[in-house]
Parts: C-alpha cells; structure tokens; sequence
C-alpha cells in the first residue's frame, strides 16, 4: 500500500486483486461472438483470435470460480422486435453489413459458450450496449457485495471489452484487464486496444491472477 494525499492506496498486482475485494467480470462470452455457427461467424467475422483465446477465457473463469471469486456474467440482449434498438444504435450495429437481430433471449446465439455456467456465488447482468454498466445494475450489484476491484475479460477487445474498462475505471474501481483472456474479429484493433489498456491499466495474464489467488492461504487450490 503506499498514501497519496493521507488515502491509502492499493499500488501492486498483489494488494489489488485480495480476494475479499474482488470480482471478474466476464463480457459477452455468448454464441453469438465466439462460435463458428453464431451471428459474428454467419457474417464472416474473422474468429481465429477469439477460437484461439476461447479455452483460457472459459478456463479463467471456471478456476476463478474454484477458488471462489465471484464471477459477473455480463449477457449482451437484443429484445425481440428490436424493442432495444433507436435508429442510431441501428445504424451502428448495421454499419458492417450485419443483420441487428443478434442475441435474441434464449436463442443458440444468446446463450453462454459451452464450460461457462453461472454458480450461486456469481450474477448475470444483461446489456443492450457495449458498457456493462450503461442503463444495467452492475454497479449496485457489485457496491452490494463491496467489490473495490474488477477483473476483466471477454469480447470484443476494442468493443464491449475496453467500454467497459472505461467505465469501471471512472466509476473508481481499481482495473485489472486479463491480456491473454480477450477476442476480437479484428487483429488490428485488438493490438491497438491493448495498447491503450497498457498506457492506462494493469495488464496481467491469467495465470499470474489465478497463481496469486490461490496463494491466499483462506483459498483452496483450483
């Protein structure tokens, strides 16, 4: 811990990430964005980054849940009839030829990926934009539990992913993005991403999270 103006401020890895303190907020890891047979994949979004990050993405989760760190389940909707969507955010989520009728409730695309399951220590928040935190009740949810830091990870990188960041950040929660825990459609803008997270945020992989929380001597091993 260091002081800054007589506040206590937590400085290393270590000390932002305790486990009393902490959740991981998993965004948008649905069918929809992250399997082949999914609305990305049917529009011919490229998908080898997020296949290739997929199984630490799910392992992530799942072994954060082991050692018993709440897990928020961010769902990205899309209410039936396009009851969620004004004319702009129309035009925005058509602008690459898409069809907007994506993540419709209880559709195959909706859906969590296969090995994700939410357990009675976690919480589903459902979205209708890029940021969690945008018109949903993460924040209450997580101001209710006392969580002062947030683990990120998920989908899109440069989308749903860094607007999310943003946000968490300027509501005063400290930020932990997962570096190798992260997919994109787009190689390009994935890197140019992570170069913002590196110049602003905590940037870790999965395993140096995962290695401290297990260190915790009231945390079993995952």
């Amino acid at each position: 811990m260091k002081r800054i103006n007589g506040v206590e401020v937590c400085d290393c890895l270590e000390e932002m990430i305790a486990p009393a303190r902490t959740a991981v907020i998993s965004v948008d890891l649905q069918n929809d964005f992250c399997h082949p047979d999914g609305h990305f994949g049917r529009h011919g979004k490229d998908l080898s980054l997020t296949l290739e990050r997929l199984p630490t993405m799910v392992s992530f989760v799942q072994k954060s849940q082991a050692v018993g760190i709440p897990v928020i389940f961010i769902r990205q909707v899309t209410l039936p009839g396009g009851h969620s969507d004004s004319p702009a955010w129309l035009r925005f989520k058509t602008r690459d030829g898409k069809d907007p009728n994506y993540t419709l409730p209880g559709t195959f695309g909706w859906d969590f990926v296969d090995g994700l399951e939410p357990s009675a220590n976690d919480s589903v928040v459902e979205k209708t934009r890029p940021d969690a935190f945008l018109n949903t009740p993460l924040e209450r949810v997580l101001r209710g539990r006392g969580i002062e830091t947030l683990v990120i990870l998920g989908v899109n990188t440069e989308g749903c992913v860094e607007s999310t960041v943003r946000s968490a950040s300027y509501l005063d929660y400290y930020t932990v993005v997962v570096e190798d825990a992260l997919g994109s459609p787009n190689h390009e803008r994935h890197e140019a991403s992570l170069g913002f997270y590196r110049a602003r945020y905590p940037l870790h992989r999965a395993e140096e999270i995962l290695t401290l929380w297990r260190s915790q001597a009231r945390f079993g091993a995952a």
